[in-house]
């Protein structure tokens, strides 16, 4: 009962940020295809991964403890740090895909001309 509140908590944690991202497929989702948008949905998709994927790496200890495996804790500590930066790295990779992936939507865009200076 314990891990299962735990659990839930930490997914009421992470909810706004999961939110935020279905808000965000959903618009790219609805733009003209592309390759723009197809690093913008696998921005997405790996950034929603990411966050889940952490959810269940902070969820091992709990369930450790809760079985009353302690002797490996310790080494279990070593291996989810390793696997945290895994995800760290992941995550920095999306978010670097998702700017690029915003930033050539925005440079693509039609610049209206300049309006010619008024002669002096």
């Amino acid at each position: 009962m314990d891990l299962l509140v735990s659990m839930l908590t930490m997914v009421g944690v992470r909810l706004p940020v999961l939110i935020a991202l279905a808000v965000a497929v959903v618009w790219v989702v609805d733009t003209p295809r592309g390759a723009i948008r197809s690093v913008a949905l696998g921005a997405l998709v790996l950034l929603a991964l990411t966050t889940l994927a952490g959810l269940v790496l902070n969820l091992v200890p709990m369930w450790m403890v809760q079985q009353g495996n302690y002797e490996n804790l310790q080494l279990m500590s070593k291996l989810l740090g390793a696997g945290h930066f895994a995800l760290n790295l992941f995550e920095a990779l999306a978010l670097v895909l998702l700017v690029w992936a915003m930033t050539r939507a925005l440079r693509s865009r039609a610049v209206p001309p300049a309006a010619p200076l008024p002669p002096r």
